[in-house]
């Protein structure tokens, strides 16, 4: 058997997009996106665009993901727009590097936020338990692992709001902070606010999350773009009540020197106990973002196996769970190795380029599926349609300048890795597959 089944509604879906979202960028990349930003009015239109960008490219996924409800997301719409090879190629790296990488440093996160210091036998036995506990509730059964996923996702967004009403209410901040509103010269204030995209993009990341289970989502057409889009904007909505109550309880000109933002923030509106509360809080959301990424990120080696181009066993089907337990057991124990090894970070950074680039082919796209394909079924059309997904390919490709400038070396050498896939390709298909 290689189909899933549709399991997943609207409610978990949009956890799934929020859970996916909200890791540990906006505890820790406030004070970085705020540099450069003359006043508090100008930090929060920062955090609206970078909302309305995540936007915009959900809007675009929601049309690719009704025309190809599969699972893999971004997997199935480069192979079925570019061909087999850029599939291929995003397929591998993600499947090798940023998924388990991700799920690796998520697990190390948390424990590092529960106390157990980073590098030590302590922290990697722990980090792997974590990770095995949650690759067996998802293979076991998706609605078990959507379950734990839909719980973690609840307490930690129930928890942040807690954290602004209480702030507001009984916090030691000052209005004061907020003013004036609007001040300093607005073209260097959007300059600031572009050059702000970048982090942002990082903490604004897994929007698209909806469409990797899309295979296992009940009533696709609907569900899909309804995810996406609610998820991100309420994510959004969330971020700027954070950053409103982070400017509250600090002044822009400490925010921006800031690297745990929230704890500093706690610590000046709540006193001593707010630290501890802030640490709980972030090891909530790490937890919630890993139980999201375990459950969306192995569908797309699933599909790489299902279509030949990875492990025959990850592209099966369980016969009793209805589950990608191949899968997911390789992407859970795969991350267990890279927690082991350690030292790599550097891979994440050599791929970014790549991947970035990858990413705004993939919004791309959708312009080549409606000059190929102008009869194919679209359930759902994108709003906004050719300006939205062209304001987030603009926007991507100066991010990608950006990136490039910043990882320095890094960029041509993750270029020239991921172009390494491609005899790769033609070798599997030669020898493998046959």
């Amino acid at each position: 058997m290689t189909t899933l089944k549709r399991e997943l509604g609207l409610f978990t879906c949009v956890l799934l997009v929020i859970g996916n979202i909200i890791g540990v960028g906006i505890f820790t990349t406030p004070g970085e996106i705020a540099s450069g930003l003359p006043s508090a009015g100008w930090v929060l239109l920062a955090w609206l665009i970078g909302g309305l960008m995540a936007t915009a490219g959900a809007l675009t996924y929601a049309e690719l993901g009704t025309m190809y409800p599969k699972a893999g997301g971004n997997y199935v719409f480069l192979k079925e727009a570019y061909g087999p090879l850029w599939g291929f190629l995003y397929g591998w790296a993600y499947a090798l590097v940023t998924s388990a990488g991700t799920i690796a440093l998520l697990a190390i996160g948390f424990a590092e936020y529960l106390g157990i210091h980073t590098g030590t036998v302590n922290s990697k036995v722990f980090s792997i338990f974590v990770v095995l506990v949650l690759t067996f509730l998802n293979s076991r059964d998706v609605k078990i692992g959507a379950s734990v996923m839909d719980a973690v996702t609840m307490i930690k967004i129930v928890a942040m709001m807690a954290l602004v009403g209480l702030g507001f209410t009984i916090g030691k901040g000052e209005t004061a902070h907020f003013t004036p509103f609007f001040t300093g010269d607005p073209g260097n204030a959007f300059f600031a606010i572009a050059v702000a995209l970048v982090p942002m993009a990082f903490a604004y990341s897994g929007w698209n999350s909806a469409v990797l289970v899309a295979e296992e989502v009940k009533e696709p057409s609907r569900t899909i773009p309804l995810s996406l889009v609610i998820g991100t904007l309420a994510t959004a909505a969330i971020y700027i009540l954070m950053n409103a109550v982070y400017l509250y309880a600090i002044p822009l000109g400490q925010l921006v020197q800031e690297v745990r933002v929230a704890h500093t923030a706690a610590a000046n509106l709540f006193g001593g106990w707010g630290p501890i509360a802030i640490q709980c809080l972030v090891a909530t959301s790490v937890l919630g973002c890993l139980s999201a990424s375990l459950l969306t990120n192995p569908r797309t080696v699933f599909a790489l196996g299902r279509d030949g181009y990875f492990f025959e066993f990850t592209g099966r089907v369980h016969p009793k769970h209805q589950t990608p337990q191949g899968a997911i057991v390789f992407e859970g124990v795969w991350a267990c190795v890279l927690i082991l090894i350690g030292d790599f970070g550097v891979i994440l950074k050599v791929l970014s380029v790549p991947l970035v680039i990858i990413g705004t082919m993939t919004v791309a796209s959708i312009y080549v599926f409606r000059w190929k394909y102008p009869d194919v079924p679209r359930p759902y059309k994108c709003w906004g349609y050719p300006f939205v997904p062209a304001l987030y390919v603009i926007i991507s490709i100066f991010m990608l300048y950006a990136t490039v400038v910043k990882r320095g070396i890094y960029g041509p050498i993750g270029i020239g890795i991921f172009l390494l896939g491609v005899p790769v390709f033609y070798l599997w298909k030669r020898f493998y597959r046959r």
